[in-house]
């Protein structure tokens, strides 16, 4: 009977560390930059209605700061969709 000699080899203790230290490893990033995350979107649009636009727009015309209808109906708007 042949015995079964199992014995490792110094390169096979070397590949089965540098095995453990690869996985232990984290990335490591030479930036004082720090990552951008991408922007989170809504996840449903935001359904501004013609009656709150109207609405909005006639706050500002009345407050005096508001320039002609269709300037004041835009900022409104803007305003309205980013959430003001």
């Amino acid at each position: 009977m042949a015995k079964n000699n199992k014995k490792s080899t110094p390169a096979k203790k070397i590949v089965k560390a540098a095995k453990r230290v690869v996985k232990t490893v984290t990335e490591v990033r030479n930036t004082a930059i720090p990552r951008l995350t991408p922007a989170k979107k809504p996840a449903t649009p935001l359904a501004i209605t013609q009656d709150q636009i109207a609405k909005r727009a006639y706050e500002i015309y009345a407050s005096g700061n508001g320039g002609s209808d269709s300037d004041n109906w835009f900022r409104a708007e803007r305003e309205l969709r980013a959430g003001i």
